[in-house]
């Protein structure tokens, strides 16, 4: 029986491998600092490589034996702080972050001197301690209801290393979430850049991220978890200055001529000897400073990091030691082992590293794959050496068996899902072209052009690909999408398409900013989507090539539908499908009741205004004020209609500027009575 069981190489195989795993797992927390150190030297690759640094909106303040020199003692009088405060006012400073708490009062003049600044300058951030109970002291009141916010910094210290590797985004003291202060931070400077309030709801944990703004998300650092990792870059990279600088004018106009000051974080903090907090860090040892200062440059350059899920990399570490296991018992001689392991120990660097470098995996046991694959090869030889000295299988079979397992290849190929032939089927469609292509192309250099292109079509591509969107075809500036192209369309489809084009239209603001040397206007975009049976199918080569495309009338009518985005001056236009699905999550206004060309049915048109939590009372008031004026239209008040359109026109709305024209075409030439309010397209 066990001669039998020796000789079967494929049962031996899974044996050895999960003793190892059993070996591996239970001395995995030996390995606990190695792995750390590995992963630290990783994410500083992983920086180096992609050149990731220190934000320029971020300054560190010190008070240093400088400040001390020219304010004589420490802690200060509370006067300092208000009049460094006074001087930064004009400057237009995004936020101003305390690294000093203010529990107590201290001399009346002083403390309401200080208070009074931080009313006046409504952007800075002090912080609160949690205490080993638990209990969380804050400033006193005089300075909490003045200051902007508040929050709290407790560090999260590893208990096996002592070492800061994350931080926790809320803390839930007594029933009540308090943020951390790094967060608050970064609430008052986005106020700043946005002027919209993000300030109101925190505690907003979904599913494997934590979010900060509607458009920031910070994933955590495992699914089990409710930490960030934090992406540490080296101190010399923030910008630091002396505290004295802020308070004398003189010096603080000489540093805004050298760095600019307008819109930055400052972190005022204690760098004198004696009163500086230290903790461990992947940097090695760091002033306290510096890891809020890591927390908030991470979610600025929104360089993240994540470790991979422990399940799926147990599973993977035990795939590469049946690996390993199965081709050491297939080698022919004992005295290859050497060679055995060198082969293992290039192919576990080459496998688990290129993960590591080409996504934002991070691997949790990277010494336990060493050490299993290393184990691997002594176990499997010598269970080789006892049993015989040569087995009948040789490495090509041995490989082949494993290569052939490639779950990859068929996702990526879907031809599992899709039938290659063609099929009818319902899918989302979204087309987008840019507005002025023309004139933009005309005004750029060949390689401008080109550059341009690509920096667009890469961000678009990416929102539209981040909300599982396909995309179908590039013809030069216009993109096509689709949405249940390899699956039946669901709700969430329709959601992800109407969030894609939001998204699209909410980017360009940046894209433009960060294009701005090329382009003197802003970029916009017009945007269709439509919902409704296509066919869908590979074009030519199957089984070699897969290029699916949608086609049938109802793409057609959506190409030319998003061009009536132009003729109304809208940014996006949807079909009466996608209003009648979505209406309940997203703000939608009636547009028009259209008969493009070559199409005899006419189509009802709406325009996609925003998510239903995000309208604005200016913006309902637009839409109700348009909706009485659309239904004095169709009941032939042009007069009526006229009056509302002109207002909203001067204001800015560009349909009702469209309908203003038109009804004062009306009152002089008066439709005929089989007049029944749709408007027939001339072009396309």
């Amino acid at each position: 029986m066990f001669s039998k069981i020796i000789k079967d190489r494929n049962f031996l195989t899974i044996i050895i491998s999960l003793l190892i795993v059993v070996i591996v797992y239970v001395c995995s927390n030996f390995f606990y600092v190695l792995n750390k150190n590995i992963q630290n030297n990783y994410y500083s690759i992983k920086n180096a490589i992609s050149g990731t640094s220190a934000n320029p909106h971020i300054i560190v303040a010190k008070i240093d034996d400088k400040s001390l020199e020219q304010l004589w003692r420490f802690p200060f009088d509370r006067s300092v702080y208000a009049t460094v405060l006074e001087n930064l006012k004009p400057y237009g400073v995004a936020t101003v972050w305390l690294d000093i708490i203010f529990i107590d009062k201290t001399s009346e003049e002083s403390d309401t001197a200080f208070a009074q600044s931080l009313q006046d300058s409504w952007n800075v951030v002090l912080w609160s301690v949690i205490n080993e109970d638990n209990i969380l002291e804050e400033p006193h009141p005089l300075f909490k209801n003045t200051s902007f916010l508040t929050g709290f910094l407790s560090p999260n210290i590893d208990p096996r290393n002592r070492t800061v590797y994350s931080f926790s985004p809320v803390r839930n003291i007594e029933g009540r979430l308090y943020e951390h202060f790094a967060l608050r931070t970064l609430r008052a400077f986005y106020l700043h850049l946005y002027r919209k309030d993000y300030v109101r709801y925190i505690g907003d944990y979904r599913w494997s991220y934590y979010e900060l703004l509607e458009n920031i998300r910070m994933p955590l650092s495992s699914s089990d978890s409710k930490d960030i990792l934090i992406n540490y870059v080296h101190t010399d990279d923030f910008e630091q200055i002396s505290f004295s600088d802020l308070y004398d004018p003189a010096a603080l106009a000489d540093l805004d001529e050298r760095i600019d000051i307008k819109d930055k974080i400052i972190l005022v903090w204690t760098a004198t000897d004696g009163i500086k907090d230290i903790f461990y860090t992947p940097n090695g040892i760091e002033y306290w400073v510096f890891i809020h200062a890591n927390i908030i440059n991470t979610v600025l350059t929104k360089r993240f990091l994540i470790y991979f899920d422990n399940g799926l990399e147990w599973t993977l570490i035990f795939l590469l030691v049946i690996l390993s296991v199965h081709f050491n018992l297939s080698k022919s001689h004992i005295v290859s082992s050497m060679s055995n392991i060198l082969l293992v120990l290039v192919f576990l660097i080459f496998i688990p590293f290129s993960v590591l470098i080409f996504t934002n995996l991070v691997m949790n046991h990277p010494s336990e794959m060493i050490f299993g694959m290393i184990l691997s090869v002594t176990i499997a030889n010598l269970m080789k050496y006892l049993v015989e000295s040569k087995w009948k299988a040789k490495l090509n079979t041995a490989l082949s068996e494993y290569v052939g397992w490639d779950i990859a290849s068929e996702i990526l190929s879907w031809e599992w899902k899709v039938n290659l032939d063609g099929e009818k089927k319902d899918v989302v469609v979204f087309f987008s072209d840019i507005k002025n292509f023309t004139w933009i192309s005309e005004k750029l250099s060949p390689e401008e052009l080109v550059f341009f292109l690509r920096e667009y079509l890469t961000k678009m591509s990416n929102i539209i690909m981040d909300e599982r969107g396909f995309i179908d075809k590039y013809e030069w500036d216009s993109v096509m999408a689709l949405w249940g192209v390899f699956w039946e369309v669901k709700d969430h489809d329709y959601v992800s398409a109407c969030k894609s084009a939001l998204a699209q239209r909410d980017s360009l603001q940046q894209l433009s900013s960060e294009l701005s040397h090329m382009l003197s206007e802003k970029i916009s975009i017009r945007m269709w989507i439509h919902a409704w049976e296509v066919i869908v199918w590979n074009i030519w080569a199957k089984g070699r090539k897969m290029e699916f495309t949608a086609l049938w009338d109802n793409v057609n009518l959506a190409s030319r539908l998003e061009w009536v985005n132009k003729f109304y001056g809208t940014d996006i236009c949807t079909s009466e499908v996608i209003y009648n699905k979505m209406k309940d999550q997203f703000v939608f206004r009636f547009i028009d009741t259209i008969r493009v060309k070559w199409r005899i049915e006419p189509v009802n048109i709406y325009e996609l205004i925003c998510e239903t939590s995000k309208l604005s009372e200016h913006r309902k008031k637009v839409i109700t004020d348009f909706a009485k004026a659309i239904e004095l239209y169709k009941n032939r008040d042009f007069q009526g209609a006229l009056d509302i359109f002109s207002i909203l026109a001067d204001a800015g709305d560009q349909p009702s500027l469209t309908y203003k024209s038109r009804c004062r075409i009306y009152l002089l030439k008066w439709p005929g009575k089989d007049w029944d309010g749709v408007w027939s397209m001339r072009s396309k």
